[in-house]
Formats: C-alpha cells, structure tokens, sequence
C-alpha cells in the first residue's frame, strides 16, 4: 500500500475516534444530572448505550454491478482506460458483488463481501520507454502488450457513516435521503491472469494457468485455468466510499466506489519495475440495499445538534407549562391545586386561598375570618351560636342561655342587675368593616341582632358604642372614620330594631386602641410606626355599657 493509500485509512480512523470520542462527550455532559419534569424524563437520544443495536437487528443484504479499472505496470494513461481499436481490446472490466451488513450503531457497520468479476489493461510499446519488460520466455513481440485477469474475492469490510460523524465538525446540513460512508477493510483475492502481445494476442506470459511458464507463443496457449483451490491468491487492502439514496424505509440505492490494493506484482502478469510497485484496481459500481431484521428503519439517526435542539426544545416546552397561571395568583397551573382562585383572592404556595382561622372556609368568604382553632362554623365562616348570646359555642359555658340574656365573655348569664359594679366582665360582640368603609355588613347582622335583643331585655342599660380602625391614614382621617362606623351602627340599630337612640352614645378612638400592635421595621431600624398584621381586628365597633 502506497504513501497516500496509507494516509487515507489514518484519516479515516481520526474521524472515527474524534466522532465517537464527542458522541461520549455530549453525552456524559447533558446527562451528568437526570432532568425529570412531571415525571418525564428528558435524556440525549444519542446516547451511546441508546444508540447500540442489538444483534438480529438492523442487517442489510446488496447487490452491486459496475465497472472495473486496473492500475500497475500494464496501464496505458493515468487517469482514463485505452482503448486499442485492431483487437477490439478495451481497459475497463466488469464485476457483481454481494454484500451482508450489520448497522453497529448510528456511526459505523461491519460487512462481508463477495465480488467476481475481471479487470485488464493494455500498453504500448512506446509507453514503456526505458522500463525492463517482464519477458522471462521471450515471448513478447515488441508492439506493446495486453492482459485479461478473472478474480474471485472475499472481503471484511469496516464502514463508517461520515455525513453523522461531521455533524460534530461542521453545522449540520439536512441531506434529507442522501449520506455518505466510506469503506476500509481486507480481502482474499484468488485470480487467474494471463499476458498476450497487444496486436497479434500471442502468449506472452500468465498465472493461475495449468500450461503456464511456457516458452511457446502460440493463440491458443493459456486457455486451461487452475481449479480455484490451486490459483494464486493475495491480501488486499480496501477502501473507498459510498453514497446511499433511501428510496423507502427498508430500500437504498448505492453508488460505490472502491479502491483493491494487492499485496502482489502479479494481476497483470508482468512482474516489471515500473512506477507502480504493486498492483490494484478500482471498482465502480450501482446496486440496491434492502434492510432485514426487525428494526425500525424509518426511525434513523439524526445529528446531535438536532437531536439536543429536539431534547431542549422539549424541555422549553414542559418549562413553559410551569408559567402557566390561568388564575393570575402568582401559582403556576403545575402546582395550582385550586386553579380557578378568584382574581386579587391571596393563596398560600399551593395555590389554595388563605384561610387563617382554618375552619376551611377561605377568608375571601369567611364572614368571620378570626374563629377560634377548630370551632364550627356555617357556611360563611361564623362560628354557630345555639343561644343567641353572641359567645360562640367554642367558648360558651352556659350554652343555653335565654335569649337576649345579658352574659359575660364565657357565656354565662349576669345576674346582678348593677351591671357596671358587678365585678363581671359583660361580653358584647363586636361588629367589624371593611377597610376604609363605615358600611354595616351582611356579615354582622347576627352579631347586631344579638346586641338588640340584649338592649331589649335590658332596657335599663345603656351603652357606649366605640368606632376603631386600623393605622392606614392620618390619625386625624381615622378619628373621623371610627366615628362614622359607630354612628353607622347606631343608625343600624334604631332603624332596625326600634332601639331608643338615647341609650346609644357613637365615640371614637380612631387607631389609638389597636388589638393587633406591631412595631414596623425598616432598613433593619424599628420606626415606631404601629403596623397591624391582623388589621381586620383593628377595623370595628365594640360595645361598653355607660357608668
């Protein structure tokens, strides 16, 4: 094998170690950490351990017919066959071969090879110049020669799938049904050859011959070849490229153009020291591949940008579900367990509207959104009162109270009838609002209901009614605000329940008497400014019987 033929399989070779070496590489780097969204897993679809094919899959059995073209001592021009007219003598051959191939993986397969056919080649006797000619019988005329060789080869060849391997190289063109592969390997090569005068087609010399090595030059010497076990063979090193057209899933068309470097002087039966030191010739050729196996031929390889484009377009797709928010409540519909939350309603990170009393009525519609832990509440939220006395059973000792009893906080009836130096503590209900809003509720028409029947079987008491509000505004705003909710249930209480408006007394105490009191921290530095985190609480009327 000549200086360039040797420098060809090291290209080859490099291209297959880098490609396989960066299939690895792309590998090991986008699946070094698994990347697993709603249970979907997203790995590189070249993956080497993905991309191996098993045994009984992926074969393909070809035929190829072409044209073959002879190169060594016994060639008239470089680089296109001679033609010699009187003996209708022509350089180019023709052979078939029939292959059997196993797709390794998406970058190379293995083959085997049997070729039968004829190669052969002519020179005349001016193109050997000052060259030795080999004429060990004295055979030869002077007028140039000719030779005709038969063959039967079988090969091993190793095929690697370039238009794959550059996708690492270059930016990947779609081909769409065309690739490329190009061919190495090493064949047995068993060949009768034999050598005549170019004009009068006189013996001259031959191999593989029963009656070679004879001096007689006569046309019929030469016609007995050797049974193929007794003809000469070499070992040939191949390579060359193919081109394949897929014409449906499991059918490809070939074109092939194969190079068959002998380890011999002898395929054109002139052992002669020309510039070519060996013999070999080239082999071009058509045919058609048909897939067998079962394997799923429509599903090919692609590039390993697209398939990592295809992998992260994936990813980008389920990401793009995780900003989905259909309600608007800052949770994404993937981890939205109550996805149909009203508009502006607060929810905690599962989605689900806060409920702070957690009676499991959400505060966007909880009338009573500060019930105590675990009571039991109506529909709306407010814990249930059987007594009417405005204490809620959660908390109520004397749960049958007559109504419009006066009680005290736990419930329990006050009997003294000096109220005020009774040394009990007379519970009230409180009525609360909205912010910014002196607006007497729905929510609170239990809570009024109780206080009226309260100043109705008591009609000696009268009472202070007392307007808060939370620290949003000027203190000034809120004196006023509280003002307008107590008045607002003064109003409520003498339009609805007929009660004298001199035994209610509307004050206010603006944001001075907070329930909810916290220090507001800023920049790390305590302001003094009262902020209410429970400022609901802070938004009421309460009731204070007159001394």
């Amino acid at each position: 094998m000549n200086i360039k033929s040797f420098l060809l399989v090291v290209v080859f070779l490099c291209i297959y170690g880098l490609s396989y070496s960066q299939n690895n590489a792309i590998f090991n780097s986008i699946n070094k950490q698994n990347i697993s969204i709603n249970n979907a897993e997203i790995n590189n679809s070249n993956s080497p351990a993905k991309d191996i094919i098993p045994l009984w899959k992926s074969w393909a059995i070809g035929f190829n017919f072409g044209l073959t073209q002879f190169d060594g001592d016994v060639r008239q021009y470089d680089h296109y066959p001679a033609y010699q007219e009187s003996s209708s003598f022509f350089e180019l051959g023709s052979a078939v071969s029939l292959s059997l191939a196993k797709q390794i993986n998406s970058f190379y397969s293995l083959s085997a090879e049997l070729t039968s056919g004829r190669f052969s080649g002519l020179r005349r006797n001016e193109a050997y110049l000052d060259y030795d000619i080999h004429d060990p019988f004295k055979n030869y005329e002077g007028n140039g020669d000719k030779f005709l060789t038969t063959f039967s080869e079988a090969d091993f060849i190793f095929n690697i799938n370039i238009t794959k391997a550059m996708a690492y190289f270059f930016k990947p063109q779609k081909l769409g049904k065309l690739s490329f592969e190009t061919k190495l390997g090493v064949g047995y090569n068993i060949f009768n050859s034999l050598r005549k005068n170019l004009l009068t087609d006189t013996y001259i010399y031959g191999f593989g011959y029963t009656d070679e090595g004879s001096n007689y030059s006569g046309t019929n010497y030469g016609s007995q070849k050797k049974d193929l076990f007794s003809s000469p063979s070499e070992t040939v090193y191949i390579y060359g490229i193919q081109a394949k057209y897929k014409l449906n899933a499991r059918i490809n068309l070939l074109l092939d153009y194969t190079v068959r470097n002998a380890k011999t002087d002898k395929w054109d039966a002139s052992i002669t020291s020309t510039q070519n030191l060996k013999d070999k010739f080239s082999f071009l050729s058509m045919g058609l591949a048909y897939g067998i196996g079962n394997h799923d031929y429509a599903k090919e390889w692609e590039s390993p940008i697209d398939g990592l484009r295809d992998d992260v377009s994936t990813l980008f797709v389920k990401i793009d579900g995780f900003t989905d928010d259909a309600d608007n409540d800052g949770v994404s519909d993937a981890f939205d367990k109550s996805p149909n939350t009203p508009l502006g309603v607060a929810v905690d990170g599962s989605g689900n509207a806060l409920d702070v009393d957690m009676d499991n009525v959400p505060d966007y519609r909880d009338a009573d959104p500060f019930s105590n832990r675990g009571a039991q509440v109506d529909d709306n939220g407010k814990e249930l009162d059987d007594d009417k006395d405005g204490v809620p059973n959660s908390i109520d000792l004397e749960s049958n109270t007559h109504v419009g009893t006066m009680v005290n906080q736990f419930g329990v009836s006050v009997r003294n009838a000096n109220y005020v130096d009774s040394g009990e503590l007379i519970y009230f209900p409180s009525v609360y609002f909205n912010s910014g809003s002196a607006v007497v509720g729905n929510s609170n028409e239990n809570r009024i209901a109780t206080m009226a029947l309260l100043l109705k079987n008591n009609p000696d008491v009268h009472l202070n009614v007392i307007g808060h509000t939370d620290n949003i505004g000027t203190p000034k705003f809120n004196k006023q605000l509280g003002l307008k909710r107590s008045k607002a249930v003064v109003d409520y209480l003498v339009l609805n329940y007929n009660v004298a408006p001199v035994r209610l007394i509307a004050t206010t105490k603006g944001e001075d008497d907070p329930l909810s009191r916290v220090a507001q921290i800023a920049n790390d530095v305590e302001t003094g400014k009262s902020v209410n985190r429970l400022a609901e609480i802070n938004r009421r009327v309460d009731f204070e019987i007159v001394d």
